[in-house]
């Protein structure tokens, strides 16, 4: 998708990946999935810093896996950021087949202790961590899919989230394309239905307090 007032992150535009990266790891330290997972760190002693130096690794990774697929963006003036794809642009590829990719920069940094405690806690969410369900839900037919966006934390309160987000809105809308996502609180569950979308179901986890909540915007 090319949308108004957005940049779209092509693996040849690193300083626009880095960017997003930067916005979306600061702000996801507070989100729910990632802080607890950033839990199991907890055994290690690991600071807040390297957990945030983690984050922002693999948050980079997903970005750039995704950014063939035009599945990553960029407000135009820095101050927020989307991983959203169109799902027909991911050309018979899958969500869970991107997640399973290579995480390059994430690789290199994380140490062995780090990943073993990390990835038993992946295991552990499984339950609340389903995240290619959008094109179960729509039989393969063509949507919009949000696997993250984030305003930088200096910017809040100035608009970016709405100017980041109207243009998918609008372009989904003239289309008649639903929109997807998840979130993990019910704060965040209330802000999104101001932006139009509606809960469809939960998924909950015996070995995590958190609740995964499904929602959809429907084309208006």
């Amino acid at each position: 998708m090319q949308l108004p007032g957005l940049i779209t992150i092509t693996p040849d535009t690193p300083e626009a990946l880095n960017r997003a990266a930067d916005v979306i790891g600061s702000s996801f330290t507070e989100e729910q999935w990632f802080a607890t997972w950033l839990e199991a760190l907890d055994e290690l002693g690991t600071p807040a810093a390297r957990r945030a130096e983690l984050l922002r690794a693999l948050i980079h990774d997903d970005l750039a896996k995704h950014a063939p697929y035009q599945g990553a963006y960029l407000l135009q003036d820095g101050t927020a950021a989307a991983g959203a794809y169109l799902y027909s642009e991911l050309a018979g590829t899958t969500h869970d087949q991107i997640e399973a990719l290579p995480n390059p920069t994430f690789d290199a940094l994380v140490t062995p202790d780090e990943l073993r405690v990390l990835e038993a806690r992946s295991k552990a969410m499984a339950p609340v961590s389903v995240f290619d369900w959008a094109r179960k839900m729509e039989h393969e037919k063509d949507h919009i899919y949000f696997y993250a966006w984030a305003v930088d934390p200096a910017a809040r309160g100035k608009g970016s989230l709405r100017r980041l987000l109207e243009p998918f809105f609008d372009f989904a809308d003239e289309r008649g394309l639903n929109c997807y996502l998840e979130c993990y609180t019910a704060r965040l569950q209330s802000m999104y239905e101001h932006f139009g979308f509606e809960l469809i179901d939960l998924l909950t986890c015996d070995a995590v307090p958190i609740i995964e909540r499904r929602m959809v915007r429907r084309a208006q």
